[in-house]
């Protein structure tokens, strides 16, 4: 078959076009059909939208713009809420295959980065699911693609609208910057585009990033650095004991799982064969250019987690890269004579890799289905159970809350600002909602403040605890326990714990807590 004809490019385009299209039908489906709450981070994402600012305490605004635009057009429910993942994962997609078509010069590379990338557990999480990672991943594409396009033009252009790319992905997560040195390292490196290094067009590119991200500086400069102080606690600020070892491993396992085995070690030989092939020939710029925007990434994040925890999702744009790599390296591969074995090697990882990736992602949208044939998922590798129980809760709030407003002004507030999200998206009437300083790290319901000015409200304080702490008792003339509820998991067969509801009356104020760190 000849694999670069028009039939054959025709026929790539049109699968992949396919299969975009069922998978976008299918995440749409998913998001309307209520199986999972919105996690806790989403909920708060979701009350970040409710009061637009320039930026917020832990990230830029970018996701708080995009959820307050889907729920303007459609209302605040989970599915507006979740709408921006879908598109922009939609997105992602499309400019992967475009970058791979351009790298690879192969529509079938494009399609199978494209068929990598859905296959990986992450990646599928962040294309239900609405947080900060759907658009970075979104802006890291396109602003690869437009960097990669502004190389083989004339004039900035192209370099200009980097440098939007840029600045939209800073003001989505701060991981964006990274590449910035990974595009400079790349141009030092390459023999045919290190002339880029004396032109103006990559520092067009970082002044244009620089003065789309200059809200969020300003904001910063306002509001004590916190945003800074936060990012330098989360990468090992704080002097913590910490065994190398044990967190570097924590990490590698935590990207094997959220990859899935076999794929990862196919991205794995994909990285090495375009670092092999770009740091010792480098007149391959393709090679030279995926290695350039993936592996610094990984290695700044397998660094950091020498001292400090690292995130699993710290790293997904790395694999955007990586997944182009992974289908070039398949590209690559000879079909004839000596190394015969190599192509029927790929093939079978490039099979494996799908089947189980494909597998993992069907098992996390339906985890009781392993259930109802007897087969029921451990509980520590359902990370579902957090997406479940939070409407039940919001319902029995709810519940209350009616009953008391109708008397005297009433708030809702908790001791974690996860719960406090929940509670305030469920619970219909969106109440005002607090989080209670017991002696915890800063989050953005610190900022907002706004105790004062409902001081002799009533209240309503929801806990997974079956006692109110002191704090709370000082802080209102009478405190009452209303009832505990139980919350359950998979098939109801693991308890979530008691949910504690307490009804306070006449609210004096919070007393002063100790901050821990930000």
């Amino acid at each position: 078959m000849d694999w670069a004809g028009p039939e054959s490019c025709r026929r790539a385009s049109l699968l992949f076009l396919l299969f975009l299209g069922c998978v976008t039908a299918f995440h749409l489906w998913f998001i309307s059909s209520g199986r999972f709450n919105l996690a806790p981070d989403e909920a708060h994402y979701w009350t970040w939208s409710k009061r637009p600012d320039w930026s917020y305490y832990s990230k830029g605004p970018m996701v708080a713009y995009l959820i307050a635009l889907s729920t303007r057009l459609g209302g605040d429910t989970e599915f507006f809420v979740r709408l921006p993942a879908v598109i922009l994962a939609t997105g992602t997609a499309l400019l992967t295959f475009l970058l791979a078509d351009r790298l690879c010069r192969s529509r079938w590379a494009g399609l199978e980065a494209v068929l990598f990338l859905a296959a990986m557990p992450l990646a599928e999480a962040g294309s239900i699911l609405m947080t900060i990672d759907a658009p970075l991943v979104f802006f890291w594409s396109l602003t690869l693609l437009l960097i990669y396009r502004a190389l083989t033009a004339d004039g900035n252009g192209w370099w200009l609208l980097a440098g939007i790319g840029l600045g939209l992905g800073l003001l989505s997560k701060y991981t964006m910057a990274i590449i910035v040195p990974q595009t400079f390292l790349y141009l030092s490196l390459s023999r045919n585009h290190r002339f880029w290094m004396r032109r103006s067009g990559p520092y067009l590119a970082c002044g244009v990033g620089l003065l789309l991200f200059t809200p969020v500086v300003y904001w910063n400069a306002t509001h004590n650095l916190v945003s800074l102080r936060h990012l330098l606690e989360q990468l090992g600020g704080r002097t913590e004991m910490v065994i190398p070892l044990k967190r570097l491993g924590e990490f590698v396992a935590s990207q094997v799982g959220v990859v899935t085995p076999v794929l990862f070690v196919v991205l794995m030989i994909g990285l090495c064969g375009v670092g092999r092939t770009g740091l010792t020939r480098r007149s391959d710029d393709t090679s030279l250019f995926l290695f350039c925007a993936s592996v610094p990434l990984l290695l700044a994040c397998v660094i950091t987690s020498l001292w400090t925890k690292v995130q699993a999702n710290w790293a997904a744009p790395a694999y955007v890269a990586a997944v182009i790599a992974a289908a070039k390296w398949r590209s690559d591969s000879p079909t004839q004579g000596s190394s015969a074995w190599r192509w029927t090697r790929s093939r079978a990882l490039f099979a494996g890799a799908l089947l189980t990736g494909f597998l993992v992602s069907i098992i996390g949208h339906f985890p009781l289905a392993l259930a109802s044939i007897g087969l029921p998922l451990p509980y520590k590798l359902d990370l579902s159970h957090r997406l479940r129980g939070w409407a039940e809760l919001g319902a029995q709030v709810s519940a209350v809350y009616q009953e008391m407003s109708r008397s005297r002004p009433t708030f809702v507030f908790s001791d974690g600002y996860q719960v406090a999200s929940e509670v305030k998206f469920y619970v219909p009437a969106h109440p005002n909602t607090y989080n209670i300083q017991l002696g915890r790290r800063m989050n953005q319901f610190d900022i907002w403040g706004g105790t004062d000015e409902i001081r002799g409200w009533d209240a309503i304080f929801v806990a997974d605890r079956p006692d109110p702490p002191d704090a709370v008792l000082r802080s209102f003339e009478m405190v009452r326990l209303e009832r505990p509820t139980s919350l359950f998991k998979v098939g109801q067969s693991h308890s979530l714990g008691p949910w504690s509801i307490f009804r306070c009356y006449g609210f004096r104020g919070f007393p002063p807590a100790q901050q821990f760190g930000y």
